[in-house]
């Protein structure tokens, strides 16, 4: 297993975690995760939960969109890592007849496009409410890690989820995010769009890149109204089936200046 730039302690900590994960499950992690589709030639992700009923529909009603929550670290003394946050959902599967029909030996990527945060959101919004997405604080930086590499939201860029999808499908493609400190009274979201690539150059490329696919990160805690759960669950289907809000002038130009190559452009393979 070859994880690129791991450039700090909390990134190399977190890669070995992944790794005695990879190399010891041999079932899909239980919770929330996306199952990848191709529905009408192009790419979609449904978001599934497994897991203990967290008050929306196991299958959501909609594609492409679902949240997890931050677990809070704050290593041993002595170690020279500070408090962190990490999370392993949600993360991706291959069904064997999505797999076995249209992905067979095509390289499966997912491309990070764009960060933000919802801060401060109501407890429990109402129908209306327009989440107010800005920025990342300054000298955040979350990273994201899969058995394809690491990406971060400083540099943005690519993870191979599958080099080369087998017949058979994949039961759990593990992907680990990390941020620095214990967040609170914030969402985070997270920004994609997924790729299907055939492997032999003389096959045609058939299936279309997905929409934006958004992951939602809430805070950890001990109740739902602390791990922001019900504001998670609005932010879900709001982005799924409303869009993603305009942000007001100074904030597109701050998200201008933070990811110019991003706009407009599909992220190198």
């Amino acid at each position: 297993m070859k994880f690129a730039n791991l450039y700090d302690p909390l990134t190399t900590l977190v890669a070995m975690v992944v790794v005695s994960l990879i190399t010891s499950a041999v079932d899909a992690h239980t919770g929330r995760r996306f199952v990848v589709e191709v529905v009408g030639g192009q790419l979609r992700v449904q978001g599934e939960n497994t897991g203990a009923s967290d008050g929306a529909p196991a299958i959501r009603d909609y594609p492409n969109s679902i949240h997890d929550h931050w677990v809070n670290v704050t290593p041993a003394p002595g170690s020279l890592l500070g408090p962190f946050a990490s999370a392993f959902l949600p993360d991706f599967e291959v069904p064997i007849d999505a797999s076995f029909t249209l992905l067979k030996d095509h390289e499966l990527s997912l491309h990070l496009t764009r960060a933000s945060q919802w801060a401060d959101p109501p407890a429990m919004p109402t129908a209306g409410v327009v989440p107010t997405l800005t920025p990342l604080d300054a000298g955040q930086v979350i990273r994201i890690e899969s058995t394809g590499g690491v990406v971060d939201t400083t540099g943005l860029g690519s993870l191979v989820l599958s080099p080369s999808v087998p017949p058979g499908g994949i039961l759990d493609i593990p992907v680990n995010y990390q941020v620095g400190g214990h967040p609170s009274n914030t969402i985070h979201l997270l920004e994609f769009t997924l790729s299907a690539t055939p492997t032999n150059p003389s096959v045609e490329d058939v299936i279309a890149d997905s929409d934006p696919i958004y992951i939602m990160l809430a805070p950890d805690g001990p109740d739902k109204l602390t791990r922001e759960h019900y504001a998670s669950l609005y932010l879900e289907e709001y982005l799924a089936t409303v869009g993603r809000p305009v942000p007001e002038p100074a904030t597109i130009i701050a998200l201008l200046l933070l990811t110019p190559w991003a706009v407009g452009r599909r992220p190198a393979r």
